[in-house]
Parts: structure tokens; sequence; C-alpha cells
């Protein structure tokens, strides 16, 4: 008997590797001969280096830079046995603080990563812009890899000193933008629906999820819209026109408009590296599921295709998920067997309690089964 596990994420809570392994124990404790295949998720957000890494060999080198505030951190980059580049922004740029302030996040430390991974001998880079903690539209970054902002005296304007300075800006140099960047093949890894400026973009949307301050959200997508305007008139570039440029606070619209970046999704990664169309049409029964949260407003989810990929194959499955709208779109597509795994304390459990429930749920699904075969 041939299964596949593929469990996304639960909410930070649990990883996709961690949810998978105690899946697969469930299984081996109810079909000990099963031949037992698992294929790690993930989106624009979490887990890309890792998952990556799962599918293919590679070596991480640590770059010491800045985080969203310019404080000193140490990340890593990958680059994979096929010469794949793959840095993941939002490990980049995160932040421990408790109270988000946009207005003095910057992107640089973004770009000071990019210039290292680039002297690798690699024609492909992959990059993740979700869940940064920067909001300066991706300034910071051009900044560190050679773009010069200046002021209406013709005074150098250092965004690396936050978002706040970007209303200064009049003029926009690109002339010393690292070339090497031209030669890449860059793909970038968005989920998350949203555009550079306007009531769509990133901030607008986040606002009040993430507690800003109206005014500063204001402030900022003020400002993105004048630099677009900028980038317009003075270099013909359009930050505006993609549907998803507004991922990593505009960081996706720079890579698509200077570097003819192609935006994927995580699923579309996920298929690329695992063949999972293949793997679900060869295998007899697939366990997948996800604890994402609904307000994170993620363009799809690979959950979604697996479901619909069983569908295709006519082959039996269980899911195991966190939110009452997914249920929605699993029945739509005739999953075998549904669970739900949190109930209204969801978020406070611990990633022990969740991996039990996973395992419980899974075992009590497939003694069902096992007495139907």
């Amino acid at each position: 008997m041939r299964v596949l596990v593929a469990m996304d994420e639960f909410d930070s809570i649990l990883s996709s590797y961690h949810a998978n392994r105690f899946v697969e124990e469930a299984i081996k404790s109810q079909f000990n001969e099963a031949d037992i295949v698992q294929v790690p998720l993930f989106n624009g957000q979490r887990e890309v280096i890792d998952s990556v890494l799962l599918w293919q060999s590679g070596t991480k080198y640590s770059v010491d830079h800045h985080d969203a505030y310019m404080r000193p951190k140490s990340s890593s980059y990958v680059v994979t046995e096929k010469d794949i580049i793959v840095i993941e922004a939002g490990k980049v740029l995160t932040s421990s603080e408790d109270i988000i302030k946009p207005l003095e996040t910057s992107s640089f430390g973004l770009g000071e990563v990019i210039l290292e991974a680039l002297d690798e001998d690699s024609k492909e880079m992959l990059i993740s812009v979700g869940d940064v903690a920067s909001y300066d539209g991706g300034l910071g970054m051009l900044q560190a890899l050679g773009a010069k902002f200046f002021d209406a005296e013709g005074s150098f304007i250092d965004v690396s000193k936050g978002a706040k300075w970007i209303k200064y800006i009049r003029t926009i140099d690109l002339y010393d933008l690292d070339k090497r960047l031209k030669d890449k093949n860059i793909k970038v890894i968005t989920d998350f629906e949203s555009k550079y400026y306007g009531k769509n973009s990133r901030i607008m949307k986040e606002q009040a999820i993430n507690q800003i301050a109206v005014e500063d959200a204001v402030s900022i997508d003020n400002a993105l819209w004048y630099i677009s305007e900028l980038f317009k008139s003075q270099h013909k570039i359009l930050l505006g026109k993609e549907e998803r440029g507004g991922a990593g606070s505009g960081l996706a619209a720079l890579f698509n408009s200077l570097w003819d970046a192609q935006l994927v999704t995580g699923g579309d990664v996920v298929n690329e590296l695992t063949y999972l169309d293949k793997l679900i049409e060869q295998a007899d029964l697939i366990v997948f599921g996800e604890g994402l949260k609904p307000n994170q407003q993620l363009l799809e989810t690979t959950s979604v295709r697996i479901a619909e990929l069983c569908n295709k194959y006519q082959k039996v499955n269980i899911a195991i998920c966190a939110t009452d709208e997914k249920f929605d779109q699993y029945l739509e597509q005739d999953v075998t067997a549904m669970y739900k795994v949190f109930n209204k304390d969801q978020y406070s459990m611990s990633d022990l309690e969740l991996g039990i429930a996973l395992r419980h749920l899974t075992t009590q699904s497939l003694r069902l089964l096992k007495a139907n075969i």
C-alpha cells in the first residue's frame, strides 16, 4: 500500500515537516507495511528553505546582515544541488518587535544577503517574499544593491534609516544597480494578493490585523504611490501593474519590473520540486491538510490543489484541517473524509498537543478505513 502524506503548517504551531511525522506515525500503527512518501509543503511565508532541502541536497551559507530595524543578525541562503539559490526574505527581515513600527523599517538587509548570494555561480534564484517585517516598498533592498536616492537639493537620502524617509525622495538613480541580477532567472514566491499601493496594498490589508496605526499605514501607502510615480516618470517602470506586486511590501513588484522575475505560488514550486501530480496518481491513499488562518489572505494553499488532484485521479483521501472554510472547498472535490483538529482554543495548543491531535484523528480515520477494506 502506497500512502502519500502532505500536511501543510498549522499556524506556526507545527511545521509541515513535523505535522507529516505525526501523521506518518499514525499510518505505521495501522498499516505497518505501508510505503509512505512525505511531501513537505510551504507557501511564500515560511519553511521554504527547509522544505526545498528535503527534496534537493544543498549547502547553507550564513550571512551577517541587518534585520528590518537595522539591527545586526545572521541568516542563511541555500544553493541546491541543481544550482538554485534559495532566499527566504521573511527570515532575513524578521523582527522580534511586539509593536510594528512600519515607518522605522527597511528591507536593506535583504539586499545585503542577495549581494552575498550573487557571488555564487548559479543562474537561478528562488526568493520567497512573504512574512517580511519591512514596509519600505523594497527601496532599502535597492539601496543595498547599488541604487541611490536624492532629495530636491541633490542630497543623498539613506532609506536604510526607515520608510519615513521615502517621502523626501525626488530622484531615483539606478545606474549603479548590481548588473548581475539581470543574468539570473528569478522566481519570486508569493501567495499573497496585494498591490504596490492603494486600498489593496499589503499595509492597508494588514493594518487592522497587525494593529498598525491608521496614520502610519496611510503615510506608507501614500509614499509608495508617490515612489511608483517617480519610477514611471524617471525610468518608465510600472510598479502598480502586478496583482501580486505588493507582496513583501512591494518586493514582488520590484523583482518583476526590474529583473523580469516570474511570480509563482508556493504550490507551483512544490509541484515543480516534488512532481506532486505524479505522486498522487501513483498513491493508494493520500492524507493531507493544513492549519493556516483565513485572515492570512493567501491566494491559494496547496491542500486545495491536492484535493483537486485526488478528485481527478479518484483516490481515497483524508483531509485534516483547522478552518471551516477549507471544509467547503474540500467538499466540492469529494474528499473521502474530513476532520477538524482545532477547537475554540485552537491557537493556545502546544506543538505536542497539536501533533497528538493529528496522530489521533489520523489513527481513527484509518481504523474506519480498515473496517471497510
